[in-house]
């Protein structure tokens, strides 16, 4: 059973993606997976999502210029980070950037699919 919320999920290692394209997908998401900077952004313009996951180290162009770039196109889009950076100043500045959520790795995929609906539920109501 498809809920019809779209996921772009940009993350540039393979098998990890593929995890969390898999994960989402049993959780009833339809996701579109990406794996750089770029890929990323051009498949944000090709389609429609609900949410946005995004990985901020990645080849060609990084997680925080992907989200800015978005933000430029759609400022409530919601947008979650995934990140092996969990330093302070990296947590604010995902926050700054416009993250609605911040997830550092290693986390638990149930949090995760947590995080997403609540975020999805709340754009429904704005």
């Amino acid at each position: 059973m498809k809920t019809n919320k779209k996921i772009l999920l940009v993350e540039d290692d393979p098998n990890f993606g593929r995890i969390l394209k898999d994960y989402l997908t049993i959780n009833n998401y339809e996701v579109t997976l990406a794996v750089n900077g770029i890929e990323g952004f051009e498949k944000f313009n090709k389609s429609e999502f609900n949410l946005c996951i995004l990985d901020i180290m990645m080849p060609f162009k990084d997680g925080l210029t992907l989200a800015k770039e978005i933000r430029e196109i759609n400022e409530t889009i919601p947008l979650i980070f995934l990140t092996a950076k969990n330093l302070k100043d990296d947590v604010l500045k995902g926050y700054k950037i416009g993250a609605d959520d911040y997830l550092t790795k290693p986390f638990g995929l149930n949090e995760l699919i947590a995080r997403s609906r609540a975020l999805i539920r709340r754009s429904k109501r704005n």
